[in-house]
């Protein structure tokens, strides 16, 4: 379940944080790199662990994978696998190329930067991969060292956001930062602090109500549930975000900001699908994909749908900036399902 999420504006483009809670294997990520926290030397796949639940789901073990990087005696205390040999997932299991192990005493030191010491050797990790010629626009981490190894997140929240910040400034490949967690009582207060320094006016924990019976909900579910079991060249990603999608409107009320960011994927992977193998298409974001179809002559209605969805979705992710900020209602939630239905009524485009 995506908790909260928030898009960075960098020199070199826009990236992401996101909060996910649930269960690893059943987020249904796709990450280049995993990351672990272990103390130094204890890799055994003890129940109830993140590392347990990687050899219950995936048969790994961290003493049997080959070490591609290893700075275990370095100040970083840390060491990146070679490719992993993962069998294809089904159902939308997460899936991710590379392990990160993060170790060593994760308690404050003499000398130590501030914040949270796991997260300072992380990014530092981060910067000089691509040296290493290792790839991670996509990396996956817990809240190292705040499970057994017993660090105090809300000490460190508000620092830890800027901390993210400067990550992304100083590590241009990095396009996706997601945090996770089992449950959400480490990430809501993590969630609330990204609220109150975006200065939103819809939080994490609002939900809106979606009345009973409401015209075009239902056919909106259809719709989507035909796109789940019936494109067969869709992405794992866009399958899952569809599915997300899915399981939203399904309740009797929503989160706007999930609500907002899994449409914007949809169609983010849509438009990009779309202009797969043309010039440049690898390079492009949303915003330069929907105005490539523009350009090549798409019908004006769709692309005016498709920035509808973009739109909100940037409006749901994006810092408020405005004197006088807005918080979503029902209508705005369904003048973007119209959009997106449109979207995906009349693909391919």
């Amino acid at each position: 379940m995506l908790l909260n999420f928030f898009d960075v504006d960098t020199a070199t483009g826009e990236r992401s944080v996101e909060l996910q809670v649930g269960d690893l294997p059943a987020l249904g990520l796709d990450a280049d790199l995993l990351v672990v926290s272990a103390f130094e030397g204890h890799y055994e796949p003890v129940g109830g662990t993140l590392l347990g639940r990687l050899h219950e789901a995936y048969g790994l073990r961290l003493p049997d994978l080959e070490i591609a990087l290893d700075l275990r005696r370095s100040p970083l205390k840390s060491w990146v696998s070679a490719p992993l040999d993962l069998a294809l997932s089904t159902g939308g299991q997460s899936r991710f190329r590379r392990l990160a192990v993060i170790e060593g005493a994760m308690t404050f030191e003499p000398g130590d930067l501030l914040p949270w010491p796991p997260f300072n050797r992380l990014f530092s990790l981060l910067a000089l991969l691509p040296m290493r010629r290792i790839a991670c626009t996509t990396v996956a981490t817990p809240l190292l060292g705040s499970d057994n190894q017993g660090i105090e997140p809300l000490v460190h929240y508000p620092d830890l956001l800027e901390a993210y910040r400067l990550a992304f400034q100083h590590v241009p490949e990095l396009r996706r930062l997601i945090l996770f967690d089992r449950a959400e009582e480490h990430l809501s207060p993590l969630g609330e602090a990204i609220d109150s320094t975006l200065g939103r006016t819809t939080f994490q924990q609002f939900r809106l109500a979606l009345p009973a019976n409401l015209p075009g909900i239902s056919e909106m579910g259809g719709l989507l549930r035909r796109w789940s079991s019936g494109q067969a060249s869709a992405s794992d990603a866009l399958a899952h975000d569809i599915n997300e999608l899915l399981n939203l409107l399904r309740g009797q009320e929503l989160s706007p900001i999930a609500l907002g960011i899994h449409a914007r994927r949809v169609v983010e992977g849509l438009v990009l699908q779309r202009l797969a193998g043309e010039r440049d298409a690898d390079r492009l974001n949303l915003n330069g994909g929907i105005r490539r179809l523009a350009e090549q002559g798409a019908d004006r209605w769709l692309i005016s749908c498709l920035h509808q969805v973009r739109c909100f979705g940037n409006w749901m992710g994006h810092p408020s900036t405005d004197d006088a900020p807005r918080p979503v209602q029902l209508h705005d939630v369904l003048a973007m399902l119209s959009a997106l239905q449109r979207v995906l009524e009349d693909y391919p485009w």
